[in-house]
């Protein structure tokens, strides 16, 4: 009924949002087409700590319903030669975010205590170090703790401007003041019944209201790392929370602005920027990168640059004679992190049906397992000639295209 093709890319909606699989040694040409266009490039690479990192992704109705099984995949090798490698691909990072940037853009690059010193001297070279904005230390506590050394619990992240005119707005990112803020002030209730802290200096008396906000300095202890069965996981190493990426857009972009993530990994500056109504392109070098970003991801307006795999595999479906239905029964696969025996059904994490024009995939519908709703939807009530191709994406993030025969 349905053979398995090869696409190059896959298109929703006007396809305006980008997702690329690519490396930005060899930038491939959508990614160039922005230059001089973008307002945020943010950039979250590898930190050099010569680690393989895995990722935990459910399988099946079972596993996104209670989070297990949860398999275990490789996600990405933060592995370099040497050192020289290394900043080879940090000045490449910088220099390719500055050509992206428009007058008014910035450029976020978050690193940890290992690399961030030589990572400094690269970008003030590459912007200039008048354009240094700020060294912002997001603190945290995870994991466990040094007994040689003050245990490191912080990132580091630069901000750099691309020019002068950059943009910048701090009241966009407010955080309430409370009680706790008061730094030994005294406390005062007005006639409205409002409470500050006060302070009184040269005979003046100044006021700091509960319910004013303040804003933050460039050490943020407020954000936590996420947690182990935090709901926002997606199972992808070294994920940041959104809460993170949506301080960093919110006081440099409006809406309609371009973000672009040079390393974008799990997809979280994506998400962050497409809440905040940002047009937003990801670029990651790994293909089940992009499969597990693009699942955090709507479904309108966006274009998934990245080849199927080559890995066979048989789509199951049924069509009776004469009954407007079409269903999927699962997919004939393998993989070493699948349970043994399992059920097709459950190989399948997300499918679309639509169409294949010169070897572009062009989207109609598309259902996705969740938390959420962990049950796949399988069976359409349409008529099953209509359904001329399917994408599927397999529990280990392998998307594949099919077409019908004939």
């Amino acid at each position: 009924m349905f053979e398995q093709t090869a696409v190059s890319r896959e298109v929703f909606g006007d396809g305006s949002n980008l997702l690329v699989c690519g490396d930005v040694m060899k930038l491939p040409e959508e990614i160039r087409a922005l230059y001089g266009k973008v307002q945020c490039v943010c950039v979250d690479p590898p930190f050099m700590t010569g680690e393989r990192f895995i990722r935990r992704r459910p399988y099946g109705e079972k596993g996104w319903r209670t989070g297990s099984p949860a398999p275990k995949y490789p996600a990405y090798e933060d592995r370099f030669t040497n050192e020289k490698n290394y900043l080879k691909l940090l000045r490449r990072l910088a220099a390719v975010s500055r050509e992206l940037l428009k007058d008014t853009g910035v450029f976020y690059l978050h690193l940890d205590w290992r690399m961030a010193a030589p990572a400094r001297l690269i970008c003030d070279k590459t912007f200039g170090k008048t354009r240094f904005l700020n060294e912002i230390i997001w603190a945290y506590e995870s994991g466990g703790r040094a007994k040689k050394y003050f245990s490191r619990k912080h990132d580091v992240i630069l901000l750099y401007a691309r020019s002068e005119k950059s943009t910048f707005d701090l009241t966009r990112v407010p955080i309430p003041r409370g009680a706790e803020r008061r730094n030994h002030m005294a406390r005062g209730k007005d006639e409205q019944g409002r409470m500050f802290s006060r302070i009184t200096s040269n005979g003046k008396e100044y006021r700091y209201y509960d319910d004013e906000p303040v804003y933050p300095g460039d050490v943020w202890t407020d954000i936590s790392h996420l947690q182990q069965r935090d709901p926002e996981r997606t199972g992808y190493a070294t994920q940041k929370p959104v809460r993170l990426l949506e301080r960093m857009l919110l006081p440099v972009t409006a809406a309609g602005d371009w973000v672009v993530d040079l390393c974008c990994g799990s997809g979280t500056a994506l998400e962050a920027a497409e809440r905040l109504e940002c047009r937003f392109a990801g670029l990651d070098k790994n293909p089940e990168a992009i499969a597990v970003a693009r699942s955090r991801l709507k479904t309108e307006d966006l274009t998934v640059v990245c080849g199927t795999s080559r890995e066979p595999a048989r789509l199951l479906t049924e069509e009776k004679p004469g009954e407007p239905s079409f269903t999927l029964l699962g997919l004939e696969t393998e993989h070493p992190a699948f349970p043994k025996n399992g059920n097709p059904a459950d190989h399948l994490e997300a499918w679309e049906t639509g169409r294949i024009e010169e070897g572009v995939f062009y989207a109609d519908q598309r259902f996705c397992r969740s938390f959420r709703y962990p049950e796949l939807v399988m069976s359409l009530r349409s008529d099953p000639e209509s359904v001329k191709a399917v994408m599927t994406t397999d529990a280990a993030g392998r998307r594949r295209a099919f077409v019908r025969k004939g």
